[in-house]
């Protein structure tokens, strides 16, 4: 420690030690801490600011700690939080104005992430939603709607289980920076509606607005120990929100509310109210995949690392997928989402490998089914079987199975990215084409194969264009080589088409067309018609 104050002292920072040759003693300087303010003089509401800041970190937050000091830093957190909330009632008996309420409102969602069982914090919390809505409503004089909420009375607290799952609401980018955005006066009604439940306990919104801005979200999710994220973006078209279940990276819920400005003010009671129910039935029903995942924690995480594998839609990732989830497997080997997961994987392989493996296809069907008969609930598994299906060219049954899976979680964007492939092999372009753009609509960071369904429906609507636009925004398009030769064939461009598919030939030099046309699952013969007519102005 002491060569440490000696570095830090020649680099010119205040340090509160000298030193001799021989001796170590303190500065005749004070010594000011900055967890001083649990005990300092300021006024109440300037003093529960500053505490409120401090609190964001934890007192020693990462520091190496000698077994001796462990107890005594858990104590002196406790006596900081303990302070921080008494002076949060004397700030809330002296509140006046509105700025008090809103001081109020941030710190008691502070408290209530730190403690979601305070029965007295959600009471004053509440309270000061409607005080400042009260105020800021008559200063608007819009006559906009406020949002009820029913207090939270001795009669009708539950008890709070000691760990309740965290969830946390992430701002659209840029609402917290404008207080007067609409939106953000929404969200604000569904936070503070999210704190009166008994089930969750919701992330405080300074630590929301620091997850959003982190490079590395999914670190910074998992370091706060977080199994629910309620996802928002805006656009010209409105409010997106999504609901996701991060254990097993799934989205239990999506919507996207177009709602202008000009009537946000008068329908923000019904539209918080929605958002909230949804997000409460969620939670109930995901209750047992919650206790799953507590349960087992090291599978889920071996899980979603293997998952990510299947962002890139290539031959390598793909293989690497295939380790990775049969490495999740040997864990826990009746696990029907890694299932399902290494059923996509040989379906994957067929494709890219283009050389008509019908081993690959009935490993990919048998793993699926396995997937389904462990877990007949589980969408992504139904979506699976219906990818195994297409591809074995049982076009009904793939419909089916993901209708099935639609059913199942209508918002799951996988499943409707799957459902539009079937419908493209089923003739059905156009269909095929509306579903995909739904699900690109509900993903929009979405992997490259959203992209290569969406511009296989063009190329057989005929919008070469269109198809080839598609493809360019693949991260890796090497996998759709063959179909953007074909579609710059048939838009006219021959010196583009050769050129990709010398680059498709390059990828696979054993590509047969006939071959691979005599297995591609396609319903009607015009398809393939079409298809086999690009291929070959490309030059295959």
């Amino acid at each position: 420690m002491i060569e440490r104050v000696r570095k830090c002292a020649a680099e010119g920072w205040p340090v509160p030690f000298e030193f001799t040759a021989s001796t170590a003693r303190l500065s005749a300087e004070p010594i000011e801490a900055d967890f001083s303010v649990f005990s300092g003089d300021l006024e109440a509401l300037p003093r529960l600011g500053a505490a409120s800041k401090l609190l964001t970190r934890q007192f020693l937050d990462e520091a190496n700690l000698p077994v001796g000091l462990k107890s005594w830093v858990e104590k002196q957190r406790s006596a900081q939080w303990k302070s921080f909330r008494e002076m949060f009632f004397e700030v809330r008996e002296l509140a006046a104005d509105r700025s008090d309420w809103v001081d109020l409102k941030d710190s008691a969602k502070q408290l209530l992430e730190h403690d979601p069982g305070d029965a007295a914090v959600r009471e004053v919390l509440l309270e000061a939603h409607r005080h400042s809505s009260r105020i800021g409503a008559v200063a608007r004089s819009t006559g906009g709607a406020e949002l009820s909420l029913a207090p939270a009375t001795a009669a009708t607290l539950l008890a709070v289980p000691t760990e309740l799952p965290r969830l946390v609401l992430l701002p659209p980018q840029g609402a917290e920076e404008n207080s007067a955005c609409p939106t953000r006066a929404l969200l604000e009604d569904i936070t503070i509606s999210l704190c009166s439940l008994r089930t969750v306990a919701v992330v405080a919104p300074y630590t929301a607005v620091r997850i959003r801005q982190d490079a590395n979200k999914i670190a910074q999710l998992e370091r706060h120990s977080i199994s629910y994220v309620i996802d928002t973006s805006i656009s010209g078209e409105g409010l997106f929100i999504q609901m996701i279940f991060l254990p097993s990276d799934s989205v239990l819920w999506a919507e996207r509310f177009r709602l202008k400005p000009s009537s946000l003010a008068s329908h923000r009671k019904q539209v918080a109210q929605m958002i909230v129910a949804a997000i409460s039935n969620h939670l109930q029903h995901t209750e047992i995949m919650l206790a799953d995942y507590r349960a087992y924690p090291d599978v889920y995480r071996s899980y979603l690392a293997s998952v990510q594998h299947l962002n890139k839609f290539t031959l390598p990732d793909v293989r690497r997928a295939r380790n990775a989830f049969r490495e999740t497997l040997k864990m826990r080997s009746d696990f029907a989402p890694a299932l399902a997961g290494l059923s996509r994987t040989y379906a994957w392989e067929w494709v890219l490998t283009a050389r008509g493996e019908a081993e690959l296809l009935v490993q990919a069907e048998e793993t699926a089914k396995r997937a389904v008969a462990l877990e007949p609930e589980l969408a992504s598994a139904h979506r699976e079987l219906g990818l195994s299906r297409l591809y074995v060219g049982d076009v009904d049954g793939s419909l089916e199975a993901f209708d099935r899976a639609e059913g199942l979680s209508p918002h799951l964007a996988d499943a409707v990215c799957g459902y539009a492939d079937a419908l493209v092999h089923a003739s059905r372009p156009a269909d095929g084409l509306t579903k995909i753009e739904k699900a690109i609509q509900l993903n929009p960071i979405c992997p490259d194969d959203y992209f290569w369904i969406a511009a296989g429906a063009s190329y057989f609507l005929g919008q070469f264009r269109q198809a080839i636009s598609y493809i360019d925004q693949m991260r890796d398009s090497s996998s759709a080589q063959r179909l953007l030769a074909a579609s710059y064939a048939m838009a006219g461009d021959a010196a583009k088409a050769r050129t990709h598919r010398r680059k498709a030939h390059e990828l696979n030099p054993h590509f047969d067309l006939d071959k691979w046309l005599s297995v591609l699952p396609v319903k009607e013969q015009w398809q393939k018609d079409l298809y086999r007519e690009g291929l070959l102005k490309a030059g295959f």
